[in-house]
C-alpha cells in the first residue's frame, strides 16, 4: 500500500468517526442521557413552558398524555422524560425575557426535543422565531392566530381565537334565541389571545350584517369596570362579547348586572378555568346564560376516554387547558414515532402531517398555516354549571 492510498484511507477513517461521534453526541444531547453513566437509560426529554398563576392544568394533561405513552413503552422505544419550567414566578403576567430564557434554557441546557407551551398567545409569539431559528418544535398551549406564523417549527393543538371570534359571531346573528343584530366588545388590553378573537368577531358580526356600537379594553388585573360600563349600557346592545380571562371575566359580568346592563354575555376558551370562573364572586347568578367556545365538551363520546383518564388520575374533570397538554403531548409522540428518528425538523415535518386525530378533541389534519382543522363546541352557564349547548360548532372557513 503506498502513502497516498494509506493516507487516503486514513482520512476516511477519521471523517466516518468523526460523523458516528457527532451522531452520539446529538443522541445524548437530544436524548438527555448522562455520558458518564453508561448504564444511564436514555430518555426523551420535552420541556413544558408553565406559568405557576394560570391554566395549570396544562401540564396536568401533558403528565396524563406521558404516562399512557411511556406505559406502553415511550416513543422510539424510550420513555418521555419531562423538564418543566415556571416563566411567572412572581409576575402578574410572564414577560417575554423570561418566556425566551427558559426557552432556550430547556433547549440548550436542558437538551429537550421540543416544546410544550406557553400557554399565552403573547408568550407564544415572542419565543416562536426564537425556538424556530434554533429548529426544535414548539406545540403551544396558545390559539392566537397569529402564532404559528411566527415560525416554521410552531404549532397549536386548538382552534385559533380569530375562528372562535368569528364563529360566536355567526352564533349570535343565528341563533333563535339571540337574532343579535347589535353588539359591543370588550378585550383584555395587549392581549394576543383577547385582541384577535375581537376582531374577527366585529368583522364577522358585520359582515352578516350586524353593529357594533362599541368597543371597550380593560387591563390585565382590573377589577373595576366603571368607565366600559357606562358606555356599554348606554350604547344598550343585544350581546357583549367578552373574549378575556378569569377572574375579570366574573367581576365585570357581575358588575354589568348591577348597574342594569342585560344584554348576553358571550366569550371564548379563555373563559374555561371553571374554579377561577365560578370561585371568584359569591354569587354566581350573573353568568346564568351567557356562551363560550370550548374545544372540546365533558360530555363528548369522542373525548370521553380522555375525559375519564384525567379524572380518575386527578380526581377532578379537566378543563380546555387540560385538553390543550393532552393533545399537545399525544400529537408530538405520534410525530415522533411516524418520524422514526429525534431530529427535530422530520418531527416538525411529521407533525404536520398527522391526520385523523382523537384525543381531547378532533382533529382531521393541519392546514397550511398549521392550524389544527377542528370543530368547536358552544356551552352555556346554565344553573351554575358549564353544560354542552347544541353539541358541535362548525368551525367558519
Amino acid at each position: 500500500m503506498n502513502t497516498n492510498t494509506f493516507t487516503m484511507i486514513f482520512l476516511i477513517l477519521v471523517a466516518i468517526s468523526a460523523v458516528l461521534l457527532s451522531g452520539c453526541e446529538q443522541a445524548r444531547r437530544v436524548v438527555g442521557s448522562d455520558p458518564s453513566s453508561p448504564d444511564a437509560a436514555l430518555t426523551v426529554k420535552i420541556g413544558i413552558i408553565q406559568p405557576s398563576g394560570f391554566a395549570t392544568t396544562f401540564s396536568k394533561g401533558a403528565e396524563l398524555a406521558k404516562s399512557q405513552i411511556n406505559a406502553k413503552g415511550g416513543v422510539l422505544g424510550m420513555p418521555i422524560e419531562f423538564i418543566v419550567m415556571d416563566n411567572q414566578e412572581t409576575r402578574p403576567l410572564p414577560d417575554a425575557s423570561e418566556t425566551i430564557r427558559i426557552a432556550k434554557a430547556l433547549i440548550q441546557q436542558e437538551g429537550v426535543t421540543a416544546i410544550l407551551g406557553p400557554i399565552f398567545s403573547t408568550n407564544s409569539t415572542q419565543v416562536g422565531p426564537v425556538v424556530s431559528e434554533l429548529g426544535y418544535p414548539l406545540i403551544t398551549g396558545s390559539s392566537g392566530s397569529n402564532v404559528p406564523s411566527t415560525g416554521e417549527f410552531v404549532f397549536i393543538v386548538v382552534a385559533p381565537a380569530s375562528i372562535q371570534g368569528a364563529a360566536m359571531a355567526e352564533f349570535a346573528s343565528a341563533a333563535a334565541e339571540l337574532s343579535a343584530k347589535t353588539a359591543v366588545t370588550i378585550h383584555q388590553n395587549k392581549d394576543v389571545h383577547s385582541t384577535d378573537a375581537t376582531r374577527a368577531f366585529e368583522e364577522t358580526f358585520q359582515k352578516l350584517g350586524g353593529k357594533i356600537l362599541a368597543s371597550e379594553v380593560y387591563e390585565h388585573e382590573a377589577k373595576t369596570f366603571d368607565r366600559q360600563l357606562t358606555s356599554i349600557k348606554e350604547a344598550s346592545p343585544d350581546v357583549i362579547y367578552l373574549a378575556g380571562f378569569n377572574p375579570e371575566v366574573p367581576l365585570l359580568v357581575a358588575q354589568a348586572r348591577a348597574v342594569g346592563i342585560e344584554a348576553t354575555f358571550l366569550g371564548s376558551d379563555g373563559w374555561d378555568e371553571p374554579k377561577k370562573l365560578f370561585g371568584t364572586l359569591e354569587d354566581n347568578a350573573p353568568l346564568e346564560g351567557a356562551y363560550f367556545t370550548r374545544n372540546f365538551s365533558l360530555e363528548s363520546a369522542a373525548s370521553a376516554p380522555f375525559v375519564e383518564a384525567y379524572t380518575a388520575m386527578f380526581m377532578d374533570p379537566p378543563n380546555d387547558q387540560a385538553g390543550r397538554g393532552y393533545d399537545a403531548m399525544s400529537l408530538l409522540a405520534i410525530a415522533i414515532e411516524t418520524a422514526e428518528t429525534l431530529e427535530t425538523t422530520a418531527i416538525r415535518d411529521a407533525f404536520a402531517s398527522i391526520t385523523d386525530y382523537q384525543g381531547a378533541v378532533s382533529i382531521s389534519h393541519y392546514d397550511e398555516n398549521r392550524y389544527p382543522v377542528i370543530n368547536l363546541v358552544l356551552h352555556t352557564i346554565r344553573g351554575g354549571k358549564i353544560v354542552l349547548y347544541d353539541g358541535e360548532m362548525a368551525t367558519p372557513k
